[in-house]
């Protein structure tokens, strides 16, 4: 007796937990790989002196290592706050990831760019268009998910779609802003790169306020 055929799982339906592991290991292994491209300098007979200068000569490689790993921390958090509300997942979503993972596994070549020649401002606006296109990826992902509720529960709050769509778009707008900088200091472009995670955590709590704050229409 021949068994019935199994149904297929539809594409609109997949599940999000391959997703979500797969970014998990992307990042560990990203965010590891940051710290492995800062160089250990190679000095013969050093005198109690030499490694500390070697160390302080390092300081662009430390700085570039410090931005992007809490620029991915911020990326991560960003990514799982998303699929706390994203329940099922498509072809366009699995390959929107791929985009994002992909821009995110060439953050160490881009930090490391940073490292060698900051004083440049073409690859100080390198980094910056490379954070800005991760950023957008991000936002594209999130409006395309929770259009018409397309991949979140129904009864999703709006509130918390707005919010999250207002946030991915600040970040995005801030990197322009620290590309612009660069014109006048590039340290203090990279500076500003370093204070978007910051930024980008206090937003909740703003348009909370903000949204408490207008009068309620009757």
């Amino acid at each position: 007796m021949a068994l019935p055929p199994v149904p297929h799982e539809s594409a609109s339906s997949l599940r999000t937990s391959r997703i979500e592991a797969l970014s998990d290991a992307a990042f560990g292994i990203v965010m590891t790989i940051l710290v492995l491209e800062i160089p250990v300098p190679e000095i013969e007979q050093p005198t109690a002196l030499d490694i500390p200068r070697a160390l302080l000569r390092l300081w662009p490689n430390f700085l570039g290592y410090f931005v992007s790993f809490v620029m991915l921390g911020m990326s991560w958090v960003a990514q799982h706050e998303q699929f706390h509300f994203i329940k099922r997942a498509d072809q366009a979503l699995l390959w929107m990831t791929m985009l994002f993972l992909m821009l995110v596994a060439t953050v160490p070549f881009t930090t490391t760019l940073i490292g060698r020649y900051l004083e440049q401002q073409a690859v100080v606006v390198l980094y910056g268009a490379h954070l800005l296109a991760i950023s957008l990826v991000h936002h594209a992902t999130w409006r395309y998910a929770t259009t018409n509720r397309r991949l979140v529960d129904p009864d999703v709050e709006l509130e918390d779609v707005k919010i999250h769509l207002r946030r991915s778009l600040t970040t995005p707008l801030i990197y322009l802003v620290a590309v612009g900088l660069s014109f006048l200091s590039t340290v203090l472009s990279i500076v500003v790169y370093a204070f978007v995670p910051l930024v980008y955590g206090m937003l909740p709590s703003i348009y909370a306020r903000r949204e408490g704050s207008r009068p309620r229409k009757s």
